[in-house]
């Protein structure tokens, strides 16, 4: 059985949910004409917080089944978490020192570069799939050169059959999960509180949820309690991550929405937790 405890505390994140949506959804709407990484990462918190929001109702031991789906938007909102933690890293020394602007800069182009030669490297087999057209690729292709020119070589002509060799940034550029952890091993002295090596551990525990397997298959027998208290965990580092996607909103992306209720509102979330 959950204990009170948990209890208490679940149906009080409800409640808190209740406000940070209603704000969340506000300022997305406020904010649905910019195309932004931290505008997308903002919505993405906001999204998952509603989906756990529905998952968490009547959550109990009669539905357990919940689970698996909740384990899953944890995860993505976990590493949104790590993502949005690890550039704001490289923000901060940038605020400090303005000559490292170019390694944020860099960092930020990594990781747009990543998704764009996701899309428009298409496998060989891939090709044969009746959804495939490649006309339309090449224009897709185009597309994004046009878009983003500063991550394409000038000097380096399309390959429509290979298009992503042309990025500046290559596959070995990416920003993966071992250099996210690396980069704040590194500079952990500076994150007093943030207590990131939780926020891994969860990430690779539902990532063992997400992925079928024997691991998977064994953590439906988990006690429910554990479980609840993992999912309290996650959401208290997942709205620790909000904040902080917030203040990049504000500082990189010039966003002038009124994030005060919302914060407060995390804040009183947070504690709630924790306590």
């Amino acid at each position: 059985m959950i204990s009170e405890l948990n209890q208490n505390k679940l149906s009080k994140t409800k409640v808190h949910f209740e406000v940070i949506l209603e704000e969340g959804f506000k300022i997305i709407d406020e904010n649905k004409s910019a195309f932004n990484i931290y505008h997308t990462l903002f919505k993405r918190y906001i999204f998952g917080l509603e989906s756990l929001n529905i998952l968490l109702k009547d959550y109990n031991i009669d539905k357990r089944y919940r689970e698996h789906p909740i384990s899953i938007v944890l995860r993505a909102s976990l590493l949104d978490y790590l993502i949005t933690l690890y550039l704001a890293t490289f923000q901060a020394e940038k605020k400090f020192n303005p000559k490292l602007e170019v390694n944020y800069k860099r960092e930020i182009d990594k990781l747009t570069s990543e998704q764009i030669r996701r899309i428009i490297n298409v496998h060989e087999n891939d090709k044969k799939s009746m959804f495939y057209i490649h006309s339309e690729h090449c224009e897709t292709v185009d597309m994004f050169k046009e878009q983003f020119s500063h991550l394409f070589n000038a000097d380096s002509p399309i390959d429509y059959n290979k298009p992503g060799k042309s990025l500046i940034y290559q596959s070995n550029d990416n920003i993966k999960n071992s250099t996210i952890r690396q980069r704040l091993d590194s500079v952990a002295h500076r994150l007093e509180n943030i207590r990131y090596k939780d926020v891994f551990y969860l990430y690779d525990l539902y990532s063992k949820y997400d992925h079928f397997g024997t691991a998977s298959m064994l953590l439906e027998h988990t006690d429910i309690d554990t479980v609840s208290t993992n999912i309290l965990g996650s959401i208290f580092h997942i709205c620790e991550g909000i904040g902080f996607c917030i203040d990049l909103m504000q500082e990189e992306a010039l966003c002038k929405s009124n994030f005060d209720k919302i914060n407060n509102e995390i804040s009183l979330l947070r504690g709630v937790i924790h306590a």
